[in-house]
């Protein structure tokens, strides 16, 4: 008896002290969360770690929302830095738990936070979060800045209404002569364009759900909000969209997130939580714009010069080969001298020795995943936004950017006969112009299987006021990017060491090794070796054309004549697992020692003493 309730006491003490160690990491994961829970972890974990943690209040959302970022690793000011940023569209809130849960596998080992510092917010976009946890749910992406969409006399008077009740904003369709959607044969669930080609004509007109308040011929054209803060980020600022503001940073929580990281040129990596997967598919190019770094023609004037010809287009390698020909010797070839000497503009696409890294750590992770046994057969993720922050943190702060969905929908697969009339389960893309999309049989199929068909609202009739006869249907908002509750502790478990593994792939940069040789007279020369010891380059191909971020530099430090050499050299750009020499001709009466020092505002100082001569 006395050994049983022994027994029992210590089994609740062990529980007593897991529930307390998960309280004191202060996450769990049964649930999505909203800002005033999310800020409400932020501070007990901030209270529960005062050593580790530094909460930094950078913005207040024009909702009232505090946006707030958590540093971990307080005491190391020396040190890299990691920033993460999730959920920058507000209707992602599965990245906003991918956030949380990378706080607390940081919190529950040190091996990724030695050495390195990480910045991480979970929430940039609190006033579009709240759409997800509204009593009626849309897709919100918008915050609640006063923006008058339609450009009347008043704000926000035509926005959405549930006229069916059902706590959804999903879809209405009219029948009308001049509408150019149809109905599919294949599921009449399902509105297809007409197809001209085949001679069909269009049977209904499409609108969201609700009703034109300012009786202006437009339906829920001036909603709530606002600007999206996923969008509204300096590179390719998406001008000519309303809800990316009137400039970049014009909302407070993009101008905070952008002073927050120019303040801290220790950030050398940046992740983002949303919709884009960079992990996965590396940064899309053949975009049109000012300068493809990829597809560079040279003027005349200059082609003459280079030994080039002006009628073909050249990689920004291969411009640099041509330009090492002409320059000194003591002037090192760089897409930066390429982009001002030939007047280049902003780069759009990325740069091609990028590409290699992004593309070999893709296919590293698939890798993984597959270990994993975890399946990559699902819709495609979203493509890089023309204004977002992944886009802005490669092209403008040139660091290895990389982006993770952290679920997107399993693809349908179908049955393919082979000649014999065996049937083989096969991904197929859509051949018959009548069938459904990918994308629409994997959505029913998903609703089917995970919310028992109802991730769709079947049509309906509604007598609309202005419309006439309607019909209400559609998928549910959040159906595509937002799985059960129940799914989130698995799906952080199984992705999110990825990104801690990308960590340790930095650029590690120190001395290497040295050498003086006495040239006789009192003159030496020292050739110093630097290497790089980490996985990436440093910096990035797109960093070095925009001379973002800083260059490490190399100090000399004595009682020395220069030669020939500075007494502050730029280390240039160095590869992963690279090693690259720096020379010097010095000149002295006594032989004094030299100090050396690799400054660097990322990676902090490393100084050496050498003995010349000695």
């Amino acid at each position: 008896m006395y050994k049983n309730l022994l027994t029992i006491f210590l089994l609740c003490l062990f529980v007593v002290s897991i529930e307390s160690l998960d309280a004191q990491n202060g996450i769990s994961f049964e649930k999505y969360h909203n800002n005033n829970e999310v800020q409400q972890i932020l501070k007990n974990l901030q209270q529960n770690h005062p050593a580790q943690i530094q909460l930094h209040a950078i913005a207040t959302s024009p909702g009232g929302e505090a946006i707030t970022v958590i540093e971990i690793g307080k005491n190391s000011e020396l040190d890299p830095a990691v920033f993460v940023g999730a959920n920058f569209e507000g209707n992602y809130p599965l990245a906003t738990e991918g956030a949380l849960g990378l706080v607390k596998m940081l919190l529950d080992s040190s091996k990724y936070t030695s050495g390195l510092k990480w910045y991480i917010l979970p929430l940039p976009n609190p006033d579009a979060s709240k759409g997800y946890f509204s009593g009626l749910k849309y897709d919100r992406t918008v915050n609640d800045f006063p923006i008058n969409n339609d450009v009347d006399e008043s704000l926000n008077e035509d926005g959405f209404e549930d006229l069916n009740g059902d706590g959804l904003i999903t879809q209405m369709r009219v029948k009308d002569l001049t509408g150019t959607y149809i109905a599919s044969k294949i599921d009449p669930r399902i509105m297809v364009p007409a197809d001209v080609k085949k001679n069909e004509r269009g049977e209904y007109k499409l609108y969201t759900e609700g009703i034109d308040n300012d009786g202006d011929g437009e339906y829920n054209e001036d909603g709530e909000g606002g600007i999206n803060v996923g969008i509204a980020f300096p590179h390719l600022f998406p001008k000519n969209k309303k809800e990316a503001g009137l400039w970049p940073g014009q909302t407070p929580e993009v101008y905070g997130i952008m002073k927050f990281i120019y303040d801290r040129p220790n950030i050398a990596m940046v992740y983002t939580l949303g919709s884009s997967n960079f992990c996965l598919l590396p940064p899309k190019g053949g975009r049109k714009g000012e300068a493809n770094p990829e597809s560079i023609k040279i003027p005349n004037r200059f082609a003459t010069m280079l030994g080039a010809d002006p009628s073909r287009s050249y990689t920004m390698n291969e411009v640099i080969e041509l330009l090492k020909l002409v320059l000194p010797a003591n002037v090192e070839a760089t897409p930066s001298l390429v982009s001002g000497y030939l007047g280049l503009g902003a780069a759009v696409n990325p740069m091609e020795d990028d590409l290699k890294f992004y593309t070999r750590l893709s296919e590293d992770y698939k890798n993984y995943l597959k270990n994993k046994s975890f399946s990559i057969e699902t819709l495609d993720p979203s493509a890089d936004k023309d204004g977002s922050f992944e886009l802005w943190a490669y092209y403008q702060l040139g660091v290895p950017s990389f982006s993770m969905n952290l679920f997107s929908v399993p693809k349908v697969k179908e049955e393919k006969k082979t000649e014999k009339g065996a049937e083989l389960p096969e991904k197929v893309e859509k051949k018959n112009p009548d069938e459904l999309s990918v994308k629409d049989k994997s959505l029913l199929a998903y609703s089917e299987k995970e919310f028992g068909g109802k991730g769709f609202v079947p049509w309906q009739k509604y007598s609309h006021p202005t419309l006439g006869e309607v019909e209400i249907g559609g998928f549910v908002p959040y159906l595509e990017s937002t799985p059960k509750p129940e799914k989130i502790d698995s799906l952080l478990k199984i992705q999110l060491p990825w990104l801690l593994q990308l960590s340790k792939k930095l650029p590690d940069i120190s001395f290497a090794d040295e050498k003086v040789t006495d040239m006789g007279g009192g003159v030496f020369k020292l050739e110093l070796y630097v290497g790089n010891k980490g996985y990436l380059p440093y910096p990035t191909s797109i960093g070095e054309r925009n001379k973002q971020p800083a260059p490490v530099v190399v100090v000399l430090d004595g009682d020395i004549d220069l030669l020939e050499g500075l007494k502050r050299t730029p280390l240039g750009s160095i590869g992963g697992n690279q090693v690259k020499k720096l020379t010097w001709l010095v000149k002295m009466d006594k032989k004094p020692t030299i100090s050396v020092k690799l400054e660097s505002t990322v990676f902090g100082s490393e100084v050496k003493q050498i003995k010349i001569g000695g």
